[in-house]
């Protein structure tokens, strides 16, 4: 079911939604406190809302996001990791059961890479105007975009890995 598998009893879900809230920020305070591997921590804390779509539904995985979130922000105390959560791997998961939806694999994966640099670019956004940090590099901006493109082909390719490796 998409937004409500009546067959789960409530206390089900919500002890399973509570384990993958404190999963998720246990995986967020690593990226926070740990000097290397933030981006697999990130990534890690993204795969908790599918494992929610495919044991539960759609609307408990909004609700899993939405604490997530509210705890991350009050908790974390990189706010980059917050941002980096709250904008775009915190709702990932969501996102691709979404775009997966659609008739056609292209569109599919048009939608989720129009959904990808709209959080990069609301991200960018932040940094520059609420942050006044800006974002320098060796590389140019457009090279660093590209390379993000590819980074994210692969991380949705591993995603969906996952996914299948879950099934089974």
């Amino acid at each position: 079911m998409i937004f409500r598998n009546r067959s789960i009893p409530v206390q089900k879900k919500i002890s399973l939604i509570g384990i993958l809230t404190a999963l998720t920020i246990i995986s967020l305070m690593a990226a926070s406190w740990l000097p290397t591997s933030k981006l697999f921590f990130l990534a890690a804390s993204s795969l908790f809302s599918s494992i929610i779509i495919i044991k539960i539904d759609l609307a408990s995985a909004l609700l899993l996001y939405t604490t997530t979130t509210i705890l991350a922000f009050l908790l974390i105390p990189s706010k980059a990791i917050f941002i980096a959560y709250f904008l775009f791997f915190g709702l990932y998961g969501i996102i691709k059961f979404l775009c997966e939806q659609l008739s056609s694999i292209v569109l599919s994966w048009i939608a989720k890479i129009i959904a990808f640099n709209v959080s990069l670019l609301i991200a960018y956004l932040l940094a520059g105007l609420v942050f006044s940090a800006e974002i320098s590099s060796k590389l140019p901006l457009p090279v660093l975009w590209l390379i993000g493109q590819i980074i994210f082909i692969v991380y949705d390719i591993v995603y969906t890995s996952f996914i299948g490796f879950y099934y089974e």
